[in-house]
């Protein structure tokens, strides 16, 4: 309806005949009907086999939805066509003519012209000679010229004008399902709204059109720039919060000298004897025989939207069981970047719910399918309704208010999903790490300002952000890292929702907002990726920092990298490109391999660990390989792909490695039934 109503705004008036056929519109929809009848078998075939071969749903199913969906479509046309035949007038019906020429056969060769300037340009009539009858019959088209021009454009600018309001009155109705877009029950697909946000695009430009004709194009020229130049202000432009945090006190000076004064050898000290502190007891609590050594587990896991955090929870949930519940108890730090790092902190939230609740059974495949519900959908609804037009929702969360935009939308559709067990503070979780009842677990968004990272822990981590070096080393080096606590303590920083610094972890860039911290000037975070897609700078960082504690006290060190791509590759073959594809290729191909060159990096540095750290150090290794058809990098996975991750745990690579850890930490003999 949006492309009739659309096309005969812009070009109802290139066919005069029309005006002086009763219900002009309907005319003109049943003879521009191919290509949306074309579209809609295409797609409902599109979706047959979707349904079909990617979510295993049976026919009927299909046929059911298929169904609704051809209901749907005959009840908006019906809603919307009963308005223009209602209100639409002819030239009979305007002007009281009572012969209705256009229906009666005349000689196809007869010329018709009519000036259009009053739309403002000068353009032709596109020559048709016959057309398809409201009773599906074809007709002739006769001339127009004994009619009065100015009675074909009234007929015209009547049947505009009301289309125009039709627009309009959609439009609006879209910004006010925006207010709704809480209740699940308006939460269309994304594929709908995606659909429906170039509804309206085509919809207000046609409507701009029929308003300013050939002004048209310059005033959304003029429209654009002075939206952009308004932007940069703070009280037009929509900014992205983490909630928990005070935005409406002094902001946290963001310098080199600021950064420099929350590194002190004092603050070093006090966070190195508290994680030692962290350290001694994990020991403790492992209970092993006099002279036993533990071995101690870094958990590594890689970014990769839905699929990442579905592979590191079945991951761990595997490993866990076939370890009998002793991985986590081994494991004293995770890192890493979006998807896998969500993933990594609900199989944790499940693992420390287990301890306190043996009801809770945390190998259950229903938590796998909670972190694998759809994520998309609610997103691409909140930038279709709200964020691309109008944002004037908010949120309180205890005393600060927050507008509700699309990260808000990812917030509260991820919370529900995983039952709400991650509904946490950042401070929640700094008691169960400081008594080892849990590994620790950092987060690091990149800041996107500067390129430093931002450290998110509950634990004061002062000893991650600065560089030490022997005096020998003559440069000044960089500080790289910003502690995220200590940088916004007066902004309440361990106030943080758990769940917004998972989200600043994984902020892909256009898929959700750049967050904007309370600092002069502002701090906007991206995904942790950009920087290190598996978390591997951390853990050198911390096996660097206590690294004379772990030689002492454990048997060695395990770098679990739980990675949703294999880290081998296959070299492609070099096909000649195009002028275009030159062009873009340089841009490309960075982005492509951004993964690839950290691998490289990354294994430079295991390697010159060897020089300083003087311990047992084993790596295992967990990937997803691809599969016939490559799986999303999404929030949306298919019942397919996600069937497909479920068993990829089984497959022979993926077994060595279990097999692999269990002898690993077996020769501990710290494993118990």
């Amino acid at each position: 309806m949006t492309f009739n109503i659309s096309s005969y705004i812009l070009n109802g008036f290139r066919f005069p005949f029309l005006a002086t056929l009763s219900k002009p519109f309907e005319k003109y929809m049943i003879n521009n009907s191919v290509i949306p009848i074309f579209f809609s078998i295409l797609f409902m075939a599109k979706v047959f086999w979707f349904q079909y071969y990617f979510e295993y749903h049976t026919i009927w199913a299909i046929a059911v939805d298929l169904m609704g969906f051809m209901v749907g479509i005959f009840l908006i046309i019906a809603l919307i066509s009963t308005y223009f035949f209602s209100t639409n007038k002819d030239i009979f019906r305007m002007f009281n003519v009572k012969e209705n020429i256009g229906e009666l056969p005349l000689n196809k060769n007869e010329f018709y012209a009519l000036s259009n300037r009053k739309y403002g340009r000068v353009g032709k009539e596109w020559h048709v000679e016959t057309y398809i009858s409201d009773r599906l019959k074809l007709r002739l088209v006769r001339g127009t010229q004994h009619y009065p021009s100015e009675m074909i454009f009234s007929v015209f600018k009547q049947n505009h004008l009301n289309a125009a309001i039709v627009e309009v009155a959609t439009f609006i109705l879209v910004i006010v399902l925006g207010l709704f877009r809480d209740l699940s029950f308006f939460r269309i697909p994304a594929g709908a709204s995606l659909f429906l946000m170039f509804s309206l695009f085509i919809m207000l430009s046609s409507a701009l059109r029929f308003w300013l004709r050939g002004w048209s194009s310059i005033v959304f020229i003029l429209i654009l720039l002075v939206m952009n130049f308004f932007s940069q202000f703070d009280i037009f432009s929509s900014v992205s919060h983490a909630y928990g945090l005070n935005y409406t006190i002094k902001p946290a000076s963001y310098s080199s000298q600021a950064i420099k004064e929350l590194n002190s050898d004092k603050i070093f000290q006090e966070d190195y004897y508290n994680t030692l502190q962290i350290l001694e007891t994990w020991k403790k609590n492992l209970a092993l025989p006099a002279g036993k050594k533990p071995q101690m587990v870094f958990v590594n896991t890689s970014g990769g939207g839905l699929r990442s955090a579905l592979w590191t929870l079945r991951t761990l949930q595997i490993t866990d069981s076939m370890l009998n519940g002793q991985l986590f108890k081994h494991t004293k730090l995770i890192s890493g970047s979006s998807g896998g790092m969500m993933g990594a902190a609900y199989y944790r939230e499940l693992y420390l719910r287990s301890l306190q609740n043996n009801r809770i059974q945390k190998y259950q495949k229903k938590y796998f399918n909670n972190i694998g519900k759809d994520l998309l959908n609610t997103v691409a609804l909140s930038v279709t309704v709200n964020d691309l037009f109008l944002n004037i929702q908010e949120f309180s969360d205890g005393n600060d208010n927050y507008s509700k935009d699309r990260a808000y939308a990812f917030e509260e559709q991820f919370d529900e999903n995983t039952g709400h067990f991650l509904n946490k503070r950042l401070r929640d979780y700094y008691e169960p790490e400081k008594q080892a009842k849990i590994p620790l677990l950092v987060m690091c968004p990149t800041i996107a300002n500067d390129g430093r990272r931002l450290y998110i822990s509950p634990q004061p981590i002062s000893y991650l952000t600065e560089k030490r070096y022997s005096p020998i080393f003559q440069f000044q080096p960089i500080h790289e890292c910003v502690e995220f606590t200590r940088m916004f303590a007066q902004q309440n920083a361990k106030n943080l929702r758990f769940i917004s610094a998972l989200r600043m972890n994984a902020t892909f860039p256009y898929i959700l907002p750049n967050v904007t911290l309370p600092s002069s000037p502002q701090i906007e975070v991206m995904d942790a990726g950009v920087r290190d897609n598996f978390g591997n700078i951390l853990t050198l960082q911390f096996l660097f920092v206590f690294r004379d504690w772990i030689v002492k006290n454990t048997s060695g060190v395990i770098v679990l990298q739980i990675r949703d791509t294999p880290k081998d590759f296959i070299i492609e073959k070099n096909i000649k490109n195009t002028t275009f594809q030159n062009i873009s290729t340089p841009i490309g191909s960075i982005y492509s391999n951004l993964a690839r060159s950290q691998d490289y990096n990354h294994d430079a540095l295991y390697e010159y660990a060897s020089a300083w750290y003087k311990g047992p150090l084993s790596f295992v290794s967990f990937e997803l390989p691809n599969s016939v058809e490559k799986i999303s990098l999404s929030w949306h996975l298919t019942s397919r792909e996600k069937n497909y991750i479920f068993n990829a745990i089984s497959l022979p690579e993926n077994q060595k490695s279990i097999n692999k850890l269990k002898v690993l930490l077996g020769e501990n003999k710290a494993l118990s039934n």
